[in-house]
């Protein structure tokens, strides 16, 4: 375990039985594919052991679930609702950014387990700065739980041993390295006309830019996303040794919009406190070698030559996928060879003591 890193307060564990919300906190999607809505929630029930309740949808012009202060008020009710353990959410899409001003009632509320990814960077990042309470870059409802046959095993477990405290952290006696599959599928397709459909599959798995050794808190998610909180309350990245966890869609990650995300970064000085740098699978690869050495020329170019950069990890909008523990401490070792990265602190708190047991009578 390392210590010293300004780390976050790791949420109380999902256990089984535990009611898992699902919270549509951007784009409106279960109402529009209702039969995928439906396969996912059993195949989450079935991966968590654990029943599932879906938050009321709105609809608000047309594509988003309903005006900011609705969809707020859905994630709010599941935060106060004592049987509900972890809070999901259905997908991403473009604006959670509009629930924030009306979340600061989050901070009075028991804290939960929080996942979600893309456009919910700004939800989560959100969420953190308002709790202090570390957050989950990970899975949504339709996305991968929708998948059919089933969801991928590699991005069940990881989701479940995370939340659950299972092993994934040095603390719960193992050794919390994140597994890295040696393949990858493109994630998504048409769920209205080819909804039942297997995916391909291709072998590639993550890599060294450049090698080094590095400790850190876990910060970032989606690149475009980070921009959107520059200036606000709701970005509070940590004071110190930071491992920046970086990914984007095809569109996000354009040699030009990558290069001025990083500059963004910088100027906000959350670069300059990389002491490693992990970026996600981008969909839409393989890239031509020269898109690929560019991404490479700017990244290289973007962080001192002692903060190792590995490329194409698990997490994102890539499948199959990491649960990243956003505020949690991290040690990236790329030495040579397979690049390891693994949690060093737990990623949810330890369970309480039981209160139940009966007490011996006091003697006469």
């Amino acid at each position: 375990m390392s210590a010293g890193l300004p780390t976050t307060t790791p949420p109380p564990p999902l256990r089984p039985g535990t009611v898992v919300g699902v919270a549509a906190t951007s784009a409106w999607a279960a109402g529009r594919f209702p039969h995928r809505t439906r396969r996912a929630v059993a195949a989450l029930e079935r991966a968590l052991g654990s029943p599932v309740r879906l938050a009321p949808e709105g609809r608000y012009a047309g594509a988003i679930a309903g005006t900011g202060r609705e969809r707020a008020r859905a994630l709010l009710d599941l935060y106060a609702d004592p049987d509900v353990g972890a809070v999901l959410t259905t997908i991403g899409g473009n604006n959670s950014n509009d629930l924030l001003e009306h979340l600061d009632e989050l901070a009075s509320l028991p804290p939960k387990i929080l996942v979600g990814y893309s456009d919910n960077t700004a939800l989560l990042l959100g969420c953190q700065a308002i709790t202090g309470t570390t957050v989950f870059y990970g899975p949504a409802l339709l996305p991968q739980f929708g998948e059919w046959p089933a969801p991928f095993p590699e991005t069940v477990d990881h989701l479940r041993r995370t939340l659950t405290g299972e092993g994934g952290t040095a603390d719960g006696g193992a050794d919390g390295v994140w597994p890295l599959p040696s393949w990858w599928t493109q994630p998504y397709g048409d769920w209205a006309s080819a909804d039942e459909e297997e995916r391909p599959r291709y072998p590639g798995g993550a890599y060294v830019l450049r090698p080094g050794r590095a400790e850190g808190v876990l910060f970032g998610g989606n690149v475009p996303t980070l921009s959107f909180l520059a200036g606000t309350r709701w970005l509070a990245p940590p004071d110190g040794p930071t491992v920046l966890c970086l990914e984007g869609t095809e569109d996000g990650l354009t040699v030009p919009a990558f290069q001025r995300s990083l500059t963004q970064l910088r100027h906000l000085g959350i670069a300059e406190r990389a002491t490693a740098v992990v970026v996600g699978r981008t969909p839409g690869g393989p890239y031509g070698p020269e898109r690929t050495d560019a991404l490479h020329r700017i990244l290289l170019d973007a962080f001192p030559g002692d903060v190792p950069i590995l490329l194409d990890l698990p997490f994102g909008h890539t499948d199959p996928m990491l649960t990243l523990p956003l505020g949690a401490a991290v040690r990236v070792e790329a030495d040579g060879g397979r690049p390891v990265v693994r949690t060093l602190n737990p990623t949810v708190a330890a369970p309480a003591a039981r209160t139940d047991r009966k007490e011996s009578p006091c003697p006469s």
